[in-house]
């Protein structure tokens, strides 16, 4: 009777460890978290629009730097895989092979996306595409490894989308971006072994510590540049400022008429460059000048001092309509113009 029982419970754990066939390299972890954690990083940094104006040129920036790089990933993950596999006469599991696919196949659409957004809009949503992406692989790969990867990748997901729901800012999103990638793919592969055969509280405790260990980080580096941003110089009402060389800070006080010059690119239509819409500053604004121009940082009320590429200010067109006023048209479009809180991303 004990062989008997003895004998089911060798096959269970055959089964068990069929269903649960793949297993990562830690080399895997390292070099997918690595190059994601430094492309979310350092991407915006290398890829400026003040080096490749053009937008179309950018996209093809984009395109061919994410391919060179995630490629470059996969073809050394893939060398050191076989090889370590080699080196111990083990195969690589049919289900590992095929979800390795789905993951090129994840991070090919993401490549895709993100030169979409370069011609359709909606760069805010890039890095929570991205933390999306990633969050799925990592769910397929939990499927066939262990649950405790499962959790951290629907976990990854829900970021991504709680990100973009709540309105992080795009500096934040990119730093909770390379976070998941650089610590969190790591980290998954560690707590994921350490916690092997443990308890609901174990996986829960543990699924915690990622949380902490990839979001943490990623709102202090996002706080950190707007702190430390902040001019010497006292600021000057707009109407008494002297353009100088140097550093000066210039306030808007609430009530100043500011031009809004368009600069259109359409082939349907063409806006004279002295043509300038006149607005009223609601709230006072700080701008910090440098040489007698701003060098764009600015400070809203309530708020630390900010940089026009962190994307704190958001231009939204939502509504275009055209109305007929006796033998001429008029062009109604409705735009909201708002700022978001650089740490909790609140409107």
């Amino acid at each position: 009777m004990q062989e008997a029982e003895i004998r089911l419970q060798s096959i269970q754990s055959m089964l068990v460890a069929g269903q649960r066939s793949v297993h990562l390299e830690r080399h895997t972890l390292l070099i997918w978290g690595l190059t994601g954690g430094l492309l979310c990083a350092m991407t915006e940094s290398v890829l400026t629009s003040q080096w490749i104006p053009s937008s179309k040129l950018r996209a093809l920036a984009v395109l061919m730097w994410l391919s060179f790089w995630l490629g470059s990933a996969a073809l050394l993950d893939h060398g050191l895989t076989r090889r370590a596999r080699r080196i111990r006469d083990e195969t690589v599991p049919f289900a590992q092979a095929q979800i390795t696919r789905a993951w090129w196949l994840l991070l090919g659409l993401g490549v895709l996306g993100s030169v979409a957004f370069f011609f359709y809009g909606g760069g805010l949503m890039i890095y929570a595409m991205w933390i999306v992406l990633l969050g799925m692989g990592t769910y397929l790969f939990g499927l066939f490894s262990r649950s405790l990867i499962e959790w951290i990748g629907i976990a990854t997901i829900l970021l991504g989308i709680a990100g973009l729901v709540s309105g992080l800012p795009l500096p934040t999103t990119r730093w909770l971006a390379a976070s998941c990638f650089a610590i969190g793919l790591p980290l998954a592969g560690k707590l994921g072994l350490s916690t092997d055969g443990g308890g609901l509280a174990v996986r829960v405790a543990a699924l915690g510590l990622w949380l902490v260990a990839v979001t943490v980080p990623a709102l202090l580096i996002s706080a950190a540049p707007s702190l430390a941003s902040a001019p010497a110089a006292s600021p000057v009402p707009i109407s008494a400022l002297h353009p100088g060389p140097g550093e000066q800070t210039v306030v808007l006080p609430a009530g100043t008429l500011v031009a809004i010059r368009l600069d259109l690119d359409s082939p349907l239509l063409s806006a004279s460059p002295s043509a300038f819409l006149p607005i009223t500053v609601d709230e006072p604004i700080l701008l910090s000048l440098r040489d007698g121009q701003p060098d764009g940082r600015y400070r809203l009320p309530g708020q630390p001092w900010q940089s026009l590429g962190d994307g704190q200010l958001r231009l939204n067109i939502d509504h275009i309509q055209v109305r007929i006023s006796g033998q001429s048209a008029d062009l109604l479009v409705h735009a909201a113009f708002h700022a978001t809180n650089p740490t909790l991303g609140l409107p």
